[in-house]
């Protein structure tokens, strides 16, 4: 049991630390819910691109949005 609490703790360590590192670089979480059909084709993108995460395909969207919003 003493194994799995500090296992548990080690990764609220770290993700504790991964959210600081990206607040430190200037970036903020943002959290929404997606169709399921939307989360789906997001992860066949993934795939293909070969993405370690959502994440990235993500900002990459919303930031051709902006951009084409604007033109």
């Amino acid at each position: 049991m003493k194994n799995s609490i500090s296992a548990a703790e080690d990764v609220r360590r770290r993700a504790a630390a991964h959210k600081a590192r990206q607040r430190a670089a200037g970036r903020v979480a943002v959290s929404t819910f997606l169709s399921a059909e939307t989360v789906q084709q997001l992860d066949r993108i993934k795939e293909e691109r070969g993405a370690s995460s959502r994440a990235p395909l993500i900002e990459e969207a919303v930031r051709f949005y902006i951009e084409n919003m604007r033109a």
